[in-house]
């Protein structure tokens, strides 16, 4: 597996990253959609190396194929990408001189915050005389003194990421509102005769844009620019170290310039046996969350790739050299993932996901914990891959953190 190149995107104008709602009657209102999925980027990058040569640019559009050796290995076709694959998507602030931008993740969803406190979700067995829905033994259960609507549109710091996935507290005073990251910024729009070069008569739209860099952060929090930190694999050296995008729906400008970001801290949570002591005769087996950090495409819907049910009714997750078994989940609300695809000049399918930030909970781990890890450094995908899931992997869907289950 290549190394992974980091770089700190930072769009120049207000940006349009369309939702996948319909939209284009009268008086309608366009959403768009943040955090952006990483396909925005997969084609702005290989927009980007296509377009350093015209010629490498008319071999592809012609043939599907670069002449050139080393492009054709990283882009590949579209049919069968190459070692191109986006590894890492977050928010980004840019604290400024030497220091490296700091990702910012949504809160997962085993994380909430009430008032000014963080509160967990955790798994817990349904009380005697509830029922609720779902074949887990477990439910994600939200530990609280108190009752109180959760408040939406809260960051994590990478430092305050890691601290989750290793099953510690986060202090209350910690966590960045979306605020201090990006704005809306809304724009009016008017629906136009291609023909007559004129303006159609009640053809008045809206659409939402998201304005970054705002300005009037407090101290603790403030950054000289906010954007997007991005991970690439299979570029090696064809990408230069800063340059200009085309980024979103209306092919606004972005700066990018590559950084070293030390983000090891973040990877991999440690995986522990946990709990109370195991009974005489019993084996306290570790386990460990797995938390989406990018919108995951799942063959079996809700079920990650290589879980299924078994005789019993338990869900195993059946690895190469390692099983465990589904405890527990916390989803978010159900996405669906599109996208526009250039080369055959044509919508892409339209597939349901499961949003970025949902946690599954696993235990009884058994076999080799490297190849776990190493299952999930290459995304949840199954051992082969067709060629749509193959060209959605390298667009850095199905990406997860690992995290320990205390």
């Amino acid at each position: 597996m290549s190394p992974t190149t980091y770089y700190y995107v930072r769009p120049t104008d207000s940006l349009f990253v369309r939702g996948n709602l319909a939209f284009g009657d009268s008086g309608e209102h366009g959403n768009s959609q943040m955090p952006p999925p990483p396909s925005l980027f997969a084609g702005a990058f290989r927009s980007a190396l296509l377009g350093q040569d015209v010629e490498h640019l008319s071999s592809f559009l012609s043939r599907g194929r670069c002449t050139d050796v080393a492009l054709g290995q990283c882009l590949g076709s579209p049919d069968a990408p190459g070692t191109f694959r986006v590894t890492w998507l977050s928010l980004a602030g840019d604290p400024g001189g030497q220091a490296a931008p700091e990702p910012m993740a949504p809160l997962p969803a085993d994380l909430l915050m009430l008032g000014r406190q963080f509160a967990r979700l955790e798994p817990r067995a349904a009380a005697n005389g509830v029922q609720s829905a779902g074949d887990l033994p477990l439910r994600a259960t939200l530990v609280s003194a108190k009752q109180e609507k959760p408040r939406g549109g809260i960051f994590l710091r990478g430092k305050e990421l890691a601290q989750h996935l290793q099953g510690q507290a986060i202090e209350p005073t910690h966590g960045i509102e979306a605020s201090q990251l990006f704005q809306r910024d809304p724009r009016l729009g008017i629906g136009l005769n291609t023909d007559a070069h004129t303006a159609e008569e009640g053809q008045i739209y809206t659409t939402e844009g998201f304005a970054f860099s705002p300005q009037g952060t407090s101290a603790p929090t403030k950054f000289v620019s906010t954007g997007f930190l991005v991970g690439l694999q299979g570029v090696s050296d064809l990408m230069p170290r800063q340059g200009v995008l085309r980024l979103g729906g209306d092919g606004r400008s972005a700066h990018y310039r590559r950084v070293d970001v030390d983000l090891t801290g973040i990877g991999l949570g440690q995986i522990r046996g946990g709990g109370a002591a195991p009974a005489k005769g019993a084996t306290n087996l570790p386990r460990f969350r797995l938390i989406l950090q990018t919108p995951a495409l799942f063959s079996q819907g809700w079920l990650p790739e290589g879980v299924t049910q078994r005789a019993d009714g338990s869900y195993r997750l059946q690895g190469d050299g390692f099983t465990a078994r589904l405890a527990c989940a916390a989803l978010g609300r159900r996405e669906v993932v599109s996208g526009w695809d250039l080369f055959n000049w044509k919508p892409k399918s339209a597939q349901a996901a499961v949003p970025a930030g949902s946690v599954y909970w696993f235990d009884e781990l058994t076999g080799d914990t490297g190849k776990l890890a190493a299952w999930l450094d290459a995304g949840l995908w199954p051992h082969n891959p067709d060629a749509l899931q193959q060209s959605r992997r390298a667009e850095g869907f199905n990406r997860a953190l690992l995290g320990a289950w205390n």
